[in-house]
């Protein structure tokens, strides 16, 4: 199937994925997510624990399953914030889940044409992304838990295609984390611990998933992050700028967003939400969330 491959990946390329790898559908996962879960350092995310059995046996997700692409997709390496209020990069502009779903599609469609069965995921179904991303050669697993990319870093989407197709596969690279310790050491809640998130203290689980107020101790940790947190990016010397890569202007932040102050974020309509959000990742955690995660904030801002 080396015709197939050279297809995806021409077609990868001509839709703006940054890299392609193929992993083995049935590679041994280990048992470093059973343990993580049995730890609870999932939080409350309990739709992890429900979907582990088809995380670690992708057939139960599709039958006769041989191969799983692997893509990145980059996003923005900077914060385009110019009021107070750090956004994750990820998240400053459109949902990446519409714009890399409509690429899939047609990726989709070019492995039907060579009698390929799919199913595609980005970040929205029970596939270990980062794993079969280690293990289809596209980078290693850091100490942040990302996926670090020689020349490119971490900022980027991962997207996943599983197929019936048997693809010629890619070989793992080792990890080159050496005795670099700086994500681990710049947390601001010491969330991180040999590859390992710890959802309980992550601030970016408090600022986007968690349901339950915020403890006093994460709130202080918070400082100015508005969504999400980026530290353990910014601090990792592999997300110097080593290669010019191309960013999809759909992902940049709009003018409106990188102005807003966050006293207007924290007293924001419901109706002005759903209007600068309609098109955002932002926009799942709700009003609500957001005013929460503004009211901190903006107690240290001027007057307007």
């Amino acid at each position: 199937m080396l015709e197939a491959r050279q297809a995806i990946e021409y077609a990868a390329r001509q839709l703006g994925f940054s890299g392609l790898g193929v992993a083995p559908a049935h590679a041994n996962q280990g048992s470093i997510l059973e343990n993580w879960l049995a730890d609870g350092k999932h939080a409350d995310m309990q739709w992890m624990e429900r979907h582990l059995p088809a995380r670690l046996n992708p057939e139960l997700v599709l039958p006769g399953v041989r191969s799983i692409i692997m893509l990145t997709y980059e996003y923005p390496r900077t914060d385009a914030r110019t009021a107070a209020g750090a956004i994750a990069r990820y998240a400053q502009g459109q949902d990446y889940h519409k714009l890399l779903a409509d690429k899939l599609a047609d990726l989709d469609e070019t492995l039907q044409w060579y009698g390929g069965t799919q199913r595609c995921f980005s970040d929205s179904g029970p596939v270990s992304e980062r794993f079969f991303a280690a293990l289809a050669g596209l980078g290693w697993i850091g100490r942040n838990g990302l996926l670090i990319r020689p020349g490119k870093g971490s900022y980027c989407f991962l997207a996943s295609i599983l197929t019936t197709l048997e693809l010629p596969t890619d070989t793992p690279m080792p990890n080159r984390c050496g005795n670099c310790h700086r994500c681990e050491q710049a947390c601001p809640t010491a969330a991180l611990h040999n590859g390992c998130c710890d959802a309980r203290k992550c601030l970016s689980f408090w600022t986007i998933e968690a349901k339950s107020p915020t403890p006093q101790d994460i709130q202080q940790a918070q400082e100015n992050r508005l969504y999400g947190c980026d530290t353990c990016q910014e601090v990792c010397p592999w997300n110097r700028p080593q290669e010019e890569v191309y960013i999809d202007p759909h992902l940049l932040m709009p003018a409106p967003l990188a102005k807003l102050s966050t006293q207007q974020l924290a007293q924001m309509p419901e109706a002005d939400f759903q209007a600068i959000f309609s098109g955002s990742p932002i926009r799942r955690i709700g009003v609500a969330h957001l005013r929460r995660n503004a009211a901190g904030l903006s107690q240290s801002e001027p007057s307007l």
